[in-house]
């Protein structure tokens, strides 16, 4: 069982398969990209199967694949597959745009919950915040999880000037539909962008949404949620807010992060983890990698502006797409 100093259990890991994406998000990349990591550098499926299995020995028991966009991992089903015989629970956050020719495969190995990223529901602000040319790809994906009956939630990062001004037409979505929208909090990374002034806290947002639905109530959320619930009486679908940069709910945090390089982090904000994948490929042993993680993870801090303190050296933060998002 891998618990913190604060005796809280790690059940939840959020796998990176990739630092690449088809996409250009401003919030997470530069408009020229990174320096993506070559092949050699990204641990291999039977590296990340596992590290699975030893994780899973030690208590956790769902998986979330991200990127980067996760499907831009060339053979990406194959890992699922292989995952889905280790954990429970397995889900993914993608841009969609190349989920509907695999998404049949992928459900049928048991990926059944998915996280869409779309910031924007017009498409000329799209390509404004993605840098590309593609909504109808991402709401093709949209159509195709609800089509099926799969739980579905849409991310929204929520830029101030931006797109705050659609937070309500989101919220209309939920009205017919089995969706759930989940707007975070814009974050520090790629602080060359301009994320400092794009923010919009928890509160702002919810009196936004309520200019419009003044009876949107706080709802019951998911154990260990990430995000604060509400609804409107009467709609299909919840709405829940990320306080991802003022990080009010790090106190209830389960989460274990891999970067695509094989560096486990204990934290989104941490800049310092363990480097997995030089050691094993040197053949490091089961229980010997158990140890190691057991012994990492009680060294957790209790929230990430702990995190922040104790371990960032400067203002200016690594990008999403090679952190994990």
């Amino acid at each position: 069982m891998l618990k913190d100093q604060h005796n809280r259990q790690t059940t939840y890991l959020r796998l990176a398969v990739t630092d690449r994406c088809n996409l250009r998000c401003r919030y997470c990349m530069p408009a020229e990209g990174i320096n993506f990591a070559a092949r050699k550098e990204l641990l291999t499926f039977e590296e990340i199967l596992f590290l699975a299995e030893t994780l899973a020995s030690l208590g956790v028991n769902k998986v979330r694949l991200t990127g980067g966009e996760p499907l831009s991992r060339k053979g990406l089903p194959s890992l699922v597959e292989g995952l889905g015989q280790i954990f429970p629970q397995m889900a993914m956050t993608t841009n969609g745009i190349l989920l509907p020719p695999v998404l049949d495969e992928l459900i049928g190995y048991g990926l059944k919950h998915y996280n869409l990223s779309l910031d924007t529901l017009r498409e000329d602000r799209f390509f404004t915040i993605t840098r590309r040319d593609d909504f109808g790809g991402t709401w093709n994906a949209l159509e195709s999880l609800l089509e099926r009956g799969v739980k579905t939630k849409i991310n929204v990062v929520v830029l101030k000037g931006t797109n705050d001004d659609e937070l309500a037409d989101f919220v209309g979505l939920t009205q017919d539909r089995l969706l759930d929208v989940r707007f975070i909090e814009a974050m520090p990374f790629n602080d060359d962008d301009g994320n400092h002034h794009l923010y919009l806290s928890h509160q702002e947002m919810l009196a936004n949404i309520k200019e419009r639905y003044p009876n949107i109530a706080p709802d019951q959320g998911e154990a260990n949620s990430s995000s604060v619930a509400y609804r409107v009486p009467g709609f299909l679908g919840t709405v829940g807010i990320i306080p991802a940069y003022s990080r009010s709910l790090c106190g209830t945090c389960n989460r274990l992060r891999l970067t695509p390089k094989g560096t486990m982090l204990n934290c989104l904000y941490s800049t310092k983890g363990i480097e997995l994948l030089p050691l094993l490929r040197q053949g490091i042993g089961q229980q010997d990698l158990a140890d190691l993680i057991t012994e990492f993870v009680l060294g957790k801090h209790k929230t990430g502006h702990d995190t922040q303190r104790l371990e960032q050296t400067g203002d200016v933060f690594a990008s999403m797409t090679s952190i994990g998002g």
